[in-house]
């Protein structure tokens, strides 16, 4: 029996629920365009036991599910199962949680001792034809686009070194390239940072290991048609800390920020290091480019969006391009509505990317509890089907 804890990280839209289902034929309100064909692959944590450490039950660290909407001729279907690794099979197992606070091996029970602790929760990520499930703390775990079974974890065909793979990686749009870093590469606590680059086939083709100015949470960084940029802000990492049963993370206000340049192309050697402001924080970059000329227009109008009413929740959505470049494509996102103290309903919204202020053109409703998700990717149908 499941009793988890009556705290905010397993109760209200956070309440774990741990099913692996499909459901055919989504009931759709509105219209679906015809050219949205193709799969939304979604990431979420969902824990399969509770906690045994009073302390230990942080939502990012619930094992990893991959959901799939998939979009064929205006009908969309449902699936979603757990990733399958090494962390979640030891406790399927043992019949109970394993593994102690985040990120900080020296507090799980002895059995849990040498397994790969990611749970696979944060990011699907689909590039040359393979869809992986990453975590930063570890390496991805590759999953069939269309079983979402399991297919074991991916170390590039055993050419990577880096003990961790960003969440955060970068497709270059033109040549397909996947850019990646890992941090913490050479193990807890380690300054080391791995830049990587995978050739549009897959192919890892270049790993090189710098060292931060200190070990920091690197969430997620910039590339630029010419530069690789790396920000460091200071939420480090103290392995006296961990080795006492603390926190992997704690945010230090009085510590230096820092940004590492580099030539996106060039050695690590290159890097260049910009001290900032102290004590500063930032999970996601929204975009980075280079210019001669940054035009801002401030014509002092009031921002236009998507206005959701009361006891509403968007999760972050993915775009799905117009192929004939008509308009700007759409927005496809899960919207939680509150119906109750710890009801939910959940629906997919589809929305004109060029005008979301509109609201959605369609509905698809699900008709199953959810667990919020964290990031997602879209896939087309074309893709899927070279990649079969």
């Amino acid at each position: 029996m499941r009793i988890f804890p009556a705290t905010p990280e397993f109760t209200g839209l956070n309440t774990p629920i741990g099913d692996e289902y499909e459901l055919e034929r989504l009931t759709v309100e509105g219209r679906i365009p015809a050219e949205i064909q193709g799969t939304f692959f979604r990431a979420i944590p969902d824990p399969a036991f509770q906690p045994y450490m009073e302390d230990g039950g942080a939502v990012i660290s619930g094992d990893g599910m991959v959901s799939a909407l998939r979009f064929a001729r205006g009908e969309v279907s449902f699936a979603i199962r757990y990733v399958e690794t090494d962390r979640h099979k030891a406790e399927l197992a043992a019949g109970r949680a394993l593994f102690g606070k985040y990120r900080n091996p020296y507090t799980d029970k002895p059995e849990a001792r040498g397994i790969d602790r990611t749970v696979a929760n944060t990011t699907p990520v689909w590039h040359a034809g393979r869809l992986l499930m990453t975590k930063e703390d570890g390496r991805p775990y590759r999953v069939d686009p269309r079983s979402l079974a399991t297919l074991g974890r991916y170390d590039f065909g055993g050419r990577l070194k880096s003990a961790t793979v960003t969440a955060h990686v970068r497709i270059d749009p033109a040549t397909h390239e996947l850019f990646f870093f890992g941090y913490e590469a050479a193990g807890l606590a380690s300054t080391k940072v791995a830049y990587c680059l995978a050739d549009r086939h897959g192919n890892l083709t270049r790993e090189q290991w710098f060292d931060a100015p200190y070990c920091a949470m690197m969430h997620d960084f910039a590339i630029t048609e010419h530069y690789a940029l790396f920000p460091i802000y200071p939420t480090t990492c103290d392995l006296a800390r961990l080795e006492a049963g603390g926190d992997h993370w704690v945010h230090e206000l009085g510590r230096d920020s820092f940004v590492g340049v580099m030539p996106r192309y060039g050695a690590v050697s290159e890097m260049r290091w910009f001290r900032g402001p102290k004590g500063v924080s930032c999970y996601h970059m929204m975009n980075a480019f280079e210019d001669t000329l940054l035009r801002l227009d401030f014509t002092g109008k009031p921002p236009q969006g998507l206005a959701l009413p009361a006891g509403h929740a968007i999760s972050e959505p993915v775009h799905v391009p117009c192929a004939e470049g008509a308009h700007e494509g759409w927005l496809l996102t899960i919207v939680d509505e509150q119906t109750g103290p710890s009801d939910f309903v959940h629906a997919l919204w589809i929305l004109q990317a060029g005008d979301v202020a509109a609201g959605p053109i369609a509905r698809v409703h699900i008709p199953h509890r959810l667990r919020p998700q964290v990031h997602g990717w879209w896939v087309s149908a074309a893709e899927l089907d070279a990649a079969a």
